[in-house]
This record gives structure tokens, C-alpha cells and sequence, in this order.
């Protein structure tokens, strides 16, 4: 697997979040089926088949995706831009410490 997309839409029709989850595997696109464990390959252009799409009343979309982003970062899975922030939050306590210094501040 090259690498796994997880596409999100909302259905107005059914008051709910859609999400299908994409894959690549040399040219092609993969959809996943998690509840049966089915993958299907997709022809570029074609639709997403109605049951590889997983729908989360809009109600639970906020604490599900909260919940999801906690579980992920107590397992230590971080995206680029947590990378990123971070790194900017590192560079901007040097830069206070060094401040500090040559002001001759205490901490």
C-alpha cells in the first residue's frame, strides 16, 4: 500500500458525515470496506459503491473525531503539521531563553 486517504463528505439528504476511505496501489485507486474487510479496485472516474461509505450522524461527528485525534496522539501517531508546530514552539522557547540571557532576565 502506497498510501491511504480518508475522504470526507457531508450528506445533507441523511443529516450525516460520509467517509471512504482511498488507497493507492501503483496506478490504482483502492476503496476499503472496513466492516466486511473488502478492498475493490476503482477505475479513475468511477463512483464510490454506496456500501464502501461510512456514515456518522453529524451529532457524533465533533466527539468521534475528537476521541479519534486523542486516541492517536496517546499512540504517538502525529501528522507533518503537529511536526511542524512543534518544531515552531521549540524554536520560539530558544529564542525566549536566549532573550532571557541577554536581557539577564530570571526565568
Amino acid at each position: 500500500m502506497e498510501d491511504i486517504t480518508i475522504k470526507i463528505g457531508e450528506s445533507f439528504h441523511t443529516d450525516s458525515t460520509q467517509l471512504i476511505f482511498v488507497g493507492r496501489e501503483g496506478m490504482h485507486r483502492v476503496i476499503y470496506n472496513f466492516y466486511t474487510g473488502i478492498s475493490e479496485i476503482l477505475s479513475e472516474g468511477d463512483p464510490y459503491p454506496e456500501d464502501y461509505i461510512l456514515k456518522i450522524p453529524n451529532h457524533l461527528v465533533e466527539p468521534l473525531f475528537r476521541s479519534f485525534a486523542e486516541t492517536l496522539d496517546k499512540r504517538g501517531i502525529k501528522t507533518p503539521n503537529t511536526h511542524k508546530i512543534e518544531g515552531q514552539l521549540d524554536s520560539t522557547k530558544y529564542h525566549l531563553e536566549d532573550l532571557r540571557k541577554m536581557l539577564k532576565l530570571k526565568k
